[in-house]
């Protein structure tokens, strides 16, 4: 820019204005007079479709993120651990290290489920059963200066309880205690079918939640919109986006038709979503959420400039693999950097093995040094809303921000998010997007690298796996417990206080009722070819794949990689020859070799000949391979066919259906 006081000239005269129809001129020159509009348009599947450029004559308004309350870094962020322990012992010293290496803050995991035979049901996770063990898990810690966060879903009232009697004990000023709890009642009949209690109790229980936390604990978020579960069911981020608004205003109906300040209401609610790998998608999400949230509370008669959203990031379990998993330390580090610079408050990065296995110090340590790099090497944390005034950012804000506008006022037409649960309206939307992302995945337009495309053959992983979250029964015990009060978390305090466990209480918090409505599951994208190579080593035998590779050596050539690939994915064992000089030679290695499967790979054109003579002499063999050819040559398929092809693996195929084929025939699966 120009200085006239100190003589410095702008350089930005150095390169003149050019407009909008110069470039398309341009672009449309180098695409040879291709319409670029519907050439480079991107699809994303979530209702909008981008354009490869954006200029500032087609923004309609830019929308920068609010400053945050408190904030004493332009960008700061509160660096999260998850801690992952079959013992509180192993927890606590799991906490400390993590604190000690750069943490902030940590996320503890703790679910209840009911269990055939077990009157309490049991425990998964940390097993916290009482007020002993929560005080152990915090030995040594400062929970004053320490933000703990507990991933409890609807037993973390019990620990919000806790959390206040540790507090009243070796807290100086337990308002300054920062906390939060995955609480989400919604999100618990979606994915259980059935309310964790009656509707009138369930209103009374999230107005004491508020109350209690406000008076006692102002800097504890007790109520969660856990927008998390919607991405790791296979939701899109507009659904995302649009359900969590959904669930923020059944919690604002509850509180506000209660006589609770609905600005008072903003402060004890926070959002809790999982981060993409959609890089440029999911920076918008975030800052989309906040404009979402704006709209919301004003439509509500609140004031958003009372308490900004409180956004928590943690990176997606959906598109995590089994095989080739170091990869997944790709995907958590622009899944977080995507979270940094959309300004989340929170964010989480799970450790790439988290999944399959209890993660070890190596896994935990580059899941929380991939946030300190964007703190203190990339200084993500110094610029305010780094992506503000990005046309093609600010776009996509927009646009997102229309779209899950629009399933909001679906929603709520339909009566709210629960009753849009109870209809099942959100599972059939939910599964429908699943049963895209499953097409996508399974003809291999979604690439996961290592798993259904580009596999490693050396990838051995059914020994590998175990289970991070170990569960435990719920130990009942003698305590008569007495307590006048019937507010929730004053009785669950109470109790703790006086010695009870979670088995004595847990029917205070649900009910573990019978399904009513329809439920959908959590999973992961990559799963369904994990399995199917999973099966494979276990089988006793590994299927030997031989390629025929003939003729022309550019068709061969590919054909022979394509089919590797595609064969790698069910972990067969592949021998892939430079090629054969002729017919005779490629007879010769499958008589040699005895193949499970062989598959021919030429050109189309050279397929005329080469099948037949090939098809005539492997159906001759005593011991016949499936034979196979690498590509879909439309016209001569039935005379192919009845030559003695058995199947036709090509680039639009669906690999997963087709790869499970041949495992039946192999006797790897039952049908």
């Amino acid at each position: 820019m120009s200085d006239t006081s100190s003589g410095k000239k702008s350089l930005f005269k150095e390169f003149p204005p050019i407009s909008t129809e110069e470039w398309e001129k341009i672009i449309e020159r180098d695409l040879k007079g291709a319409n670029y509009k519907k050439k480079l348009r991107w699809q994303t599947n979530e209702g909008i479709a981008p354009l490869p450029f954006y200029r500032r004559d087609e923004l309609d308004r830019q929308h920068p993120v609010s400053k945050k309350n408190g904030c004493k870094r332009a960008n700061s962020w509160e660096i999260r651990e998850p801690i992952f322990a079959k013992d509180i012992s192993s927890a606590n010293q799991s906490a400390r290290n993590a604190l000690k290496r750069g943490s902030d803050a940590l996320q503890f995991h703790l679910t209840l489920h009911r269990t055939e035979g077990l009157l309490g049901g049991d425990l998964q996770g940390l097993p916290i059963q009482n007020q002993k063990g929560f005080h152990q898990l915090f030995d040594n810690i400062s929970i004053e200066d320490t933000a703990l966060h507990f991933d409890a879903g609807l037993a973390s009232p019990a620990l919000l309880g806790m959390l206040w009697n540790e507090s009243k004990e070796i807290a100086s000023t337990p308002k300054k205690i920062k906390a939060s709890f995955s609480y989400d009642p919604f999100i618990y009949l979606l994915s259980n079918g059935h309310y964790p209690k009656g509707k009138k109790q369930l209103s009374r229980d999230i107005l004491q939640l508020a109350e209690f936390t406000d008076l006692r604990l102002p800097n504890v978020y007790p109520l969660c919109i856990d927008a998390r579960t919607y991405h790791n069911m296979g939701g899109t981020i507009v659904q995302e986006l649009g359900y969590a608004l959904a669930g923020a205003s059944e919690y604002l109906t509850m509180l506000t038709n209660n006589g609770y300040d609905v600005n008072k209401a903003s402060d004890r609610l926070y959002f809790s979503y999982s981060i993409g790998s959609n890089y440029f998608l999911e920076i918008a999400k975030f800052r989309a959420a906040r404009l979402l949230w704006k709209n919301l509370l004003e439509a509500y008669g609140g004031n958003p400039e009372h308490h900004n959203i409180y956004l928590h990031g943690e990176t997606s379990r959906w598109n995590k693999t089994l095989y080739d998993p170091y990869t997944n330390m790709l995907r958590t580090s622009t899944e977080g950097m995507s979270a940094a610079i959309a300004g989340c408050d929170s964010i989480t990065v799970l450790p790439f093995d988290q999944h399959f296995r209890h993660n070890d110090n190596f896994s935990q340590r580059i899941a929380r040094n991939q946030q300190l790099i964007l703190r203190e090497e990339a200084y993500l944390d110094k610029v305010e809303d780094p992506s503000a005034g990005s046309y093609y950012i600010e776009k996509l804000t927009d646009k997102l921000g229309q779209e899950a506008w629009n399933i909001f006022q679906e929603v709520e037409t339909e009566g709210g998010l629960l009753k849009a649960i109870e209809n099942g309206t959100i599972q059939s939307a939910i599964q429908e997007s699943q049963q895209l992302r499953y097409q996508a995945i399974a003809s291999r337009g979604r690439i996961f690298v290592g798993t259904n495309q580009y596999t490693n053959p050396d990838d051995q992983m059914a020994a590998e796996i175990d289970s991070d979250y170990q569960t435990v029964a719920l130990n009942d015990s003698d305590i008569d417990i007495r307590s006048d009060s019937n507010n929730l978390p004053e009785y669950l305090a109470e109790a703790f206080n006086q010695g009870a466990g979670i088995a004595d209480i847990a029917s205070r918090l649900f009910d573990f009722g019978k399904q009513h409505y329809r439920i959908v599951h959590t999973y992961r994208g990559p799963q369904a070819f994990e399995e199917l190579r999973l099966a494979t080593e276990k089988h006793k035998m590994t299927p030997k794949v031989l390629n025929l590779p003939l003729g022309d050596k550019n068709w061969r050539k590919a054909r022979s990689a394509f089919s590797a690939n595609f064969f790698g994915c069910a972990g067969f064992d592949i021998e892939d020859p430079i090629s054969f000089e002729n017919i005779d030679a490629a007879i010769k290695a499958v008589k040699e070799q005895q193949p499970d499967i062989a598959v021919i790979c030429s050109s189309d054109k050279e397929y005329k000949e080469l099948v037949p003579a090939i098809a005539k002499e492997v159906n001759s063999l005593e011991n016949q391979p499936i034979l196979v050819l690498a590509g879909h040559p439309q016209e001569d398929l039935d005379h192919y066919k009845e030559a003695g092809i058995d199947e036709f693996i090509y680039a639009k195929c669906n690999v997963l259906e087709t790869l499970k084929k041949f495992q039946t025939k192999l006797c790897i699966i039952d049908n």
